[in-house]
């Protein structure tokens, strides 16, 4: 369990950095940097999301199905999350590149992306909450894996 932890680390400090990066207001002349700053640690958080569904998440799906069969369908809802998640996150690392990209030719007249900057802020966050309620059903499932009562006997 202590290997499993330490893999989540990483994913952690990820959310929490670009949790960060989305709430840190963009300065007046400098929404290009921002954006760039933005992209950056959306991409990292990426990387870090899609390495955790590819190799933590199928050894604890399947640790779920192996400590109780009866979980399967919330297994299969997991592993549709999941899928999910990856989409989401290639979407939306397409999206904060393409803004990066307007805000560069923006330029001073920054008003004009002012629009798509509020929409991908709110998607943002609401993917990191998505990412973070998948981690923590992951983890209630096997917790519950391993003491739910099945009714049969020891």
């Amino acid at each position: 369990m202590i290997a499993d932890a330490k893999k989540r680390e990483p994913l952690r400090e990820e959310l929490e950095r670009l949790e960060t990066a989305l709430g840190t207001p963009a300065v007046p002349g400098e929404l290009a940097n921002w954006a760039t700053m933005i992209r950056k640690s959306f991409d990292g958080a990426c990387g870090a999301i899609v390495s955790q569904i590819q190799s933590v998440h199928p050894e604890q799906i399947e640790e779920i199905e192996g400590q109780d069969p009866e979980l399967l369908a919330r297994t299969k809802q997991l592993r549709e999350d999941d899928q999910s998640n990856q989409e989401w996150c290639h979407r939306l690392s397409q999206a904060f590149a393409d803004f990066e990209t307007k805000a560069k030719r923006a330029g001073a007249d920054e008003k004009q992306v002012m629009e798509q900057q509020q929409s991908l802020l709110e998607e943002g966050l609401k993917f990191v909450t998505h990412v973070r309620k998948q981690e923590t059903a992951i983890r209630s499932w096997l917790q519950e894996a391993f003491q739910r009562d099945t009714g049969l006997g020891d």
